[in-house]
């Protein structure tokens, strides 16, 4: 008889302690973070992302210009393309402007160097990453522009040295030789016909991004910026 009291009393003990360590427990879990485990935990996101932070925008900057960069080449590429399936020349022209939201970017259009750039229909423009701007305020410290296309006048795409709010193009004849006029023969083609576009991010000198028209015959490649110039003109080669 005294054991079965003992072991009555015994279990209703332990049934005792385990309900109150069950609802200490649930109260310590309803009860949360205090507000000094908070303020850690929100100092040590902080000081994460003050870490991340410069080498993401770089990242997203590298982005950028290396799909603007491309699509600045495939441009060029069919345009030229174009000019020797029709057999008439054609350029790709780029302007800096805003887009819809107000942002300063840079639009591209194909089209034949029979029609001015101010007639060109608004559905034909094309834009490239948003944050990024043409390579041509000042001289790089050699006394030479990275951006050498010619620079034309949007009414009658006839070649000026207007440098306020300038459109550049890359004309290329029915040969898909780089052309200052678009009548001129590929013997009739210079060094300067060839011609450069450099882009970077915007208000930043670095990092660069350019393509350039390497032959006489059209020949394209795209480039990067160095620390030296080559041969003593540009910085992206």
């Amino acid at each position: 008889m005294k054991d079965k009291i003992f072991d009555s009393v015994k279990l209703t003990i332990i049934k005792k302690l385990t309900k109150n360590s069950s609802e200490k427990l649930l109260k310590q879990q309803e009860a949360g973070y205090s507000l000094t485990e908070l303020t850690f935990v929100v100092l040590i996101i902080g000081i994460l992302a003050a870490i991340a932070a410069p080498g993401w925008l770089g990242f997203i900057n590298n982005q950028r210009l290396r799909t603007s960069n491309d699509r600045i080449y495939q441009a060029m590429f069919r345009a030229r393309r174009n000019a020797v399936r029709d057999k008439i020349a054609w350029q790709a022209s780029f302007q800096e402007t805003t887009n819809g939201i107000g942002q300063p970017v840079i639009r591209y259009a194909l089209h034949k160097a029979a029609i001015a750039p101010n007639d060109i229909p608004t559905s034909t423009w094309k834009y490239l990453e948003a944050g990024i701007e043409i390579d041509d305020n000042e001289k790089n410290d050699k006394g030479k522009y990275e951006t050498t296309l010619r620079i034309v006048k949007p009414d009658t795409n006839t070649v000026t040295k207007n440098r306020t709010d300038p459109i550049y193009r890359a004309l290329f004849n029915y040969k898909g030789c780089p052309v200052y006029n678009s009548t001129d023969q590929c013997t009739q083609t210079s060094l300067q016909a060839q011609g450069r576009i450099a882009i970077k991010p915007q208000n930043q000198d670095r990092p660069k991004k350019c393509v350039i028209i390497s032959t006489l015959l059209g020949a394209m490649r795209t480039g990067k910026d160095h620390d030296k110039a080559l041969d003593y003109k540009y910085y992206c080669n």
